[in-house]
C-alpha cells in the first residue's frame, strides 16, 4: 500500500522487539534440541547431523537481527522484514527434521506470516509469504532428504491452506492499522497546527494571558503577559501576583501595581479537566485609552448634533448684528459691540463647522492633480487672503509634471489648515511648502519654526479637542489626517533641523 508511514512509531517498535525475543527463544528451542538428553526430555529425536547446523545457524541469525534492531533502531522495521522472510526456511526445516509436522509444529509459520503481514502491510508481499511457506513445507523433505511417508498430504494441504487463510486475513488488518496510523498522523498534524495558531493568535492579543498550575507555576504564557510581570513559561509567579490571585474570587477583577506598572487582573479559576487556573491581565492605561476612544466617539456624535442644531440660531445672530451695524442710528459705542458680536459669531461657526467635518466621512473623488500647478495657486490666495508676501510662503519642487492622485476639494481644506496652523503656532509668520519624489510616494511637507513641543503635547497633536492655541477647536489637524487616510495617504509630525513639519505620504 501506499503512503506509508515513514518513522516507526515506539508501539510497532516494541512488537519488532517482541518478536525478535520470540525468534531468539524459538531458536534457542530449536538449538537445545541437539542435545541428546534435553530431545528426549521434551520429545524430540533427530536423525540427521544437518539439524545441528540449521539449529546453530538460526540462533546465530536470531542473535545478529537482535543486536542489529538495537543499533539501527530507525531501521528495525526493514531488519524485522527480512529476518521473517528468512524464519520461513528455517522454521519449516527444523520442524521436519524434528518430526514437528506430525506434532503440530508447523504451525508456526503462521506466526511468522502474521507478523509479515502487520510490517509490511504490502498485499503482494503478504501473499508471497504463504505461497513460499507452501512451497518449502512439500519440497524441503525431498531437499533434506527425509521419509516423506511420515507426512500425509491431508496434513500438509491443511498447514497452507492456513497460512493463506492467515494471510488474507493479516492483509485486511493490515490495511484497517495503516488507514488508523495514517488517520492518527493527521489528527496529530492538524492539532499541532491547531496548537499554533492558537499560540499565534495568544500571542497577538493586547491582553496578557496566563495558565498556571495548583503550585503557581506557569504552564503557558504570551508575550504581552510576558512583558507585564517578567516570567516565562516554567517559572513560578511573582509572590506578590500570588498574593493577589489568593484573595481574588472566581470571575472577578483586581486592580494593583506591579514593577510600577498599574495592572488589572481577571481570575478564571482551576479547570477540574487540566487543573489549570486562567489569568488575564490588562494595563490600566491601555484600560483607559478604550474608555477615552468610546468617550470620543459618543462626544463627538453629541458634538455634530448640537452644532447642527446651533447653526440656524448663530446664523439668525449673525444677520441681526450686520443688520444693526449697518444702521445709521446708532453710535460708534453700539457698532463697536456689534462688530465684536459678527466675530464671536464667525469663530463660533469655524468650530461648527470643524465639528460637522469631523464627524461626517470624508469620501474621496480622486482625480489627476498637477501638484505645481495646485500649490502654486493656493499661496497665491493664501497670501492674498492673509495679507502675506511672497517670502513668507516659500514653495520648493523638484519636478515641473508631478501629477498625484488626489481629492481636489481634500488637497484644498489640506493645504488651508496645515498651512494656517504652521502660522498660527509657528515664529516670524514664515511657512516653508517643500515636495520630494520619492521611490514608492510622494512626500509633502509644511515647515515653519518654533520651540520643540513637550513629549506630551507631541503625542496629543492628532488627539481631538486637543489644542495649545486659546482661540483653537484642536480638531483641524484629526480632520487632516483623516482626510488623507481617506486618499491613501499618511500624516505625521516630524522635528527635523529644529523645525516643525508636517509630512504628508502620497501614495504613488
Amino acid at each position: 500500500m501506499k503512503n506509508k508511514p515513514e518513522h516507526i512509531d515506539l508501539n510497532e517498535y516494541k512488537s519488532i522487539r517482541y518478536l525478535n525475543l520470540f525468534r531468539l527463544l524459538l531458536s534457542f528451542f530449536f538449538f537445545s534440541i541437539i542435545f541428546h538428553r534435553f530431545g528426549i526430555f521434551i520429545g524430540f529425536t533427530y536423525t540427521l547431523d544437518i539439524a545441528r547446523i540449521i539449529a546453530s545457524i538460526y540462533l546465530s541469525v536470531s542473535i545478529l537481527v537482535w543486536v542489529a534492531s538495537v543499533i539501527f533502531r530507525q531501521h528495525s522495521s526493514l531488519i524485522g522484514l527480512i529476518a521473517l522472510a528468512i524464519d520461513l526456511p528455517f522454521i519449516i526445516s527444523l520442524t521436519l527434521l524434528f518430526n514437528g509436522v506430525n506434532d503440530g509444529w508447523a504451525i508456526l509459520p503462521v506466526i511468522t506470516i502474521g507478523s509479515f503481514s502487520m510490517l509490511s502491510r504490502k498485499p503482494y508481499s503478504i501473499l508471497l509469504m504463504p505461497l513460499i511457506a507452501t512451497l518449502l513445507l512439500w519440497t524441503f523433505p525431498l531437499l533434506l532428504n527425509i521419509d516423506g511417508s511420515q507426512f500425509t498430504a491431508s496434513g500438509l494441504l491443511l498447514y497452507s491452506l492456513t497460512y493463506f487463510a492467515i494471510a488474507l486475513v493479516g492483509i485486511r488488518q493490515s490495511q484497517n492499522y495503516t488507514q488508523s496510523l495514517l488517520l492518527t498522523q493527521i489528527q496529530k498534524t492538524t492539532i499541532t497546527n491547531l496548537s499554533k495558531v492558537n499560540k499565534l493568535i495568544i500571542d497577538q492579543m493586547h491582553s496578557g494571558v496566563i495558565a498556571f498550575d495548583n503550585h503557581y507555576q506557569v504552564i503557558l504564557i504570551n508575550s504581552k503577559a510576558k512583558e507585564l510581570i517578567k516570567v516565562s513559561r516554567k517559572q513560578l509567579l511573582p509572590m506578590k501576583l500570588i498574593k493577589k490571585i489568593i484573595a481574588t474570587t472566581e470571575n472577578s477583577h483586581k486592580n494593583f501595581s506591579l514593577y510600577g506598572e498599574d495592572i488589572l487582573i481577571n481570575l478564571i479559576k482551576k479547570d477540574k479537566n487540566t487543573g489549570l487556573n486562567l489569568l488575564f491581565i490588562e494595563e490600566q492605561k491601555q484600560i483607559n485609552e478604550k474608555s477615552q476612544q468610546i468617550n470620543l466617539a459618543s462626544l463627538g456624535q453629541l458634538s455634530a448634533t448640537i452644532a447642527h442644531e446651533l447653526r440656524n440660531p448663530m446664523a439668525s445672530i449673525y444677520s441681526a448684528a450686520q443688520l444693526i451695524q449697518e444702521s445709521t442710528s446708532i453710535n460708534d459705542e453700539d457698532r463697536q459691540f456689534s462688530e465684536i458680536i459678527i466675530k464671536q459669531v464667525e469663530r463660533s461657526n469655524k468650530i461648527i463647522e470643524d465639528i460637522l467635518h469631523m464627524s461626517k466621512p470624508h469620501i474621496a473623488y480622486q482625480t489627476t492633480i498637477n501638484l505645481k500647478q495646485k500649490i502654486e495657486n493656493f499661496i497665491h490666495e493664501f497670501c492674498t487672503q492673509n495679507d502675506l508676501s511672497d517670502s513668507q510662503v516659500e514653495f520648493e519642487i523638484n519636478e515641473e509634471s508631478l501629477h498625484i492622485e488626489f481629492d481636489s476639494n481634500h488637497l484644498t481644506q489640506l493645504l488651508w489648515n496645515l498651512s494656517e496652523n504652521a502660522l498660527r503656532h509657528g515664529e516670524g509668520e514664515f511657512l516653508k511648502i517643500a515636495v520630494s519624489n520619492q521611490a514608492k510616494s510622494i512626500l509633502l511637507d509644511f515647515k515653519n519654526k518654533g520651540p520643540t513641543f513637550e513629549p506630551i503635547v507631541e503625542e496629543s497633536l492628532f488627539t481631538p479637542f486637543f489644542t495649545t492655541h486659546t482661540q483653537g477647536t484642536g480638531l483641524g489637524l484629526y480632520i487632516c489626517r483623516e482626510i488623507c487616510k481617506s486618499n491613501n495617504a499618511k500624516l505625521e509630525y516630524l522635528r527635523l533641523e529644529f523645525q516643525h513639519v508636517f509630512r504628508i505620504h502620497i501614495a504613488k
